[in-house]
């Protein structure tokens, strides 16, 4: 006897709470056609259920299953051509609701699929098409029974429904994704790769937030000034989306051309606040700036409401670098300037306070969870490999509200040509250190 199912007046309520609660947003594409799947077939009282999505090509679907077929027949079906003569191919090739309420009608449309419907445990289903809202074919959903159903007018009304928020749930995903890779190619323009000089390997990671798809403020720059020395700057503006990344550009300039105007560090952040303040620019931003003199061994540094770098040792000790700290850009009084030894194989690791910063974490227990990892990391490692062990240690697989930026850099007894310092030499050469004495670490 075919089943008839019965749907109360609360039923779209249950159908949309069964799409919102259990996933976690922001999702992907695929991680969202996945629930899609899980989660559609309970929302009518089927049994099984999958999500066809188009290929870009538009030529065939990609299927998403629910756990139900069997792993060896589920395998056979997981790319479709859109031309195949199966109901759900047919549901998106054709724009066609495909309502198979029994195996008789399976044998009389789709003959070639009653062996594995049957082996499936399969004896009714719908197939529908998905359309963007703007139009075009997003693909389809099916819907399986293990008895015979007859299709009521409330069953197809919950069934347009769930195809509803189908629709609605994977093309917020899809924006997601083409935001998220926008955002990434937007920030790997505004994040050059660091500059080559002998003496000092340096490598630096950014890491976007995984709580929203938008442009961060976090940033790390390289720059070369001449003599040997080359400055290094982390730095974090106030706020996200593209004007975090038009005040972060706009930053990462004044500070260059300031140092190679000669402005010492200790008056880095003083001075851009100046211009800033006479530019009626009113941003607020966090940073850290070091400056390594390769010929001399000594690094001289300042920060800006910045958490403080960490310079590690040959010996493995572990210096925060804490004593040089001023005020936010934008709100800056002058900053002390700090300058110590930096020997050969001592390593200075800076970055922002998405590394550290946690809801249920104080930043200072971050601060010196990254003093301890770092005095306790093999020797051998290359700054890039430093950067990989940090961000594992601090941060893992955890989805992090922040984004983050880590730069690494070693002190190395080696030459121009072992650098491949091939554009050093044209590097400006204005800047100025300051008048100090390296303080012993």
């Amino acid at each position: 006897m075919p089943n008839r199912l019965v749907l109360s007046p609360a039923s779209g309520v249950a159908v949309a709470s069964a799409f919102a609660r259990p996933l976690p947003l922001p999702a992907t594409g695929l991680e969202v056609a996945q629930f899609v799947a899980l989660r559609a077939a309970a929302c009518v009282g089927a049994e099984y259920s999958n999500l066809a999505l188009l290929n870009a090509e538009g030529s065939s679907l990609r299927l998403f299953h629910s756990p139900f077929l069997d792993p060896e027949l589920e395998d056979r079906y997981i790319d479709v051509p859109l031309d195949a003569a199966y109901p759900i191919a047919a549901a998106a090739r054709e724009g066609r609701v495909v309502l198979l309420p029994d195996l008789a009608s399976y044998e009389k449309e789709f003959s070639g699929l009653r062996a594995d419907t049957t082996a499936a445990g399969i004896q009714a289903t719908a197939s529908l098409p998905l359309y963007r809202f703007d139009g075009t074919l997003l693909g389809a959903i099916g819907f399986a029974w293990a008895d015979p159903m007859v299709f009521s007018l409330k069953l197809e009304a919950a069934l347009r429904a769930v195809t509803h928020l189908c629709v609605e749930t994977v093309e917020r995903a899809e924006r997601y994704d083409a935001d998220h890779e926008l955002i990434v190619a937007l920030q790997d323009r505004l994040l050059p790769s660091l500059p080559v000089l002998a003496g000092v390997q340096a490598s630096a990671r950014y890491l976007t937030s995984g709580s929203e798809a938008t442009v961060g403020g976090d940033w790390y720059e390289g720059l070369l000034l001449g003599s040997g020395r080359m400055a290094f700057i982390v730095g974090d503006v106030v706020g996200h989306g593209i004007t975090a990344a038009a005040d972060m550009a706009l930053i990462r300039g004044m500070i260059s051309a300031l140092l190679h105007a000669r402005v010492a560090p200790s008056q880095i952040f003083t001075e851009l606040t100046d211009l800033l303040g006479r530019n009626g620019s009113p941003l607020l931003a966090t940073a850290a700036l070091a400056v390594v003199d390769v010929p001399a061994s000594t690094i001289t540094y300042a920060t800006a409401g910045h958490p403080p770098p960490m310079l590690r040792l040959p010996d493995s000790t572990v210096k925060m670098l804490d004593d040089a700290n001023g005020t936010m850009i934008g709100a800056s009084i002058a900053s002390p300037r700090t300058a110590r030894t930096f020997p050969l194989g001592a390593r200075l690791v800076a970055y922002t306070d998405g590394l550290i910063e946690r809801r249920a974490r104080p930043i200072d227990e971050g601060m010196h969870d990254v003093a301890a990892h770092l005095a306790a990391i093999p020797e051998h490692l290359e700054p890039a490999q430093v950067i990989e062990s940090l961000v594992g240690a601090l941060i893992g697989s955890e989805t992090t509200d922040d984004d983050v930026a880590v730069i690494v850099v070693e002190h190395r007894d080696e030459t121009p040509d072992q650098a491949s310092d091939a554009h050093a030499a044209g590097a400006p050469s204005s800047y100025a250190a300051e008048p100090s004495t390296a303080e012993d670490p």
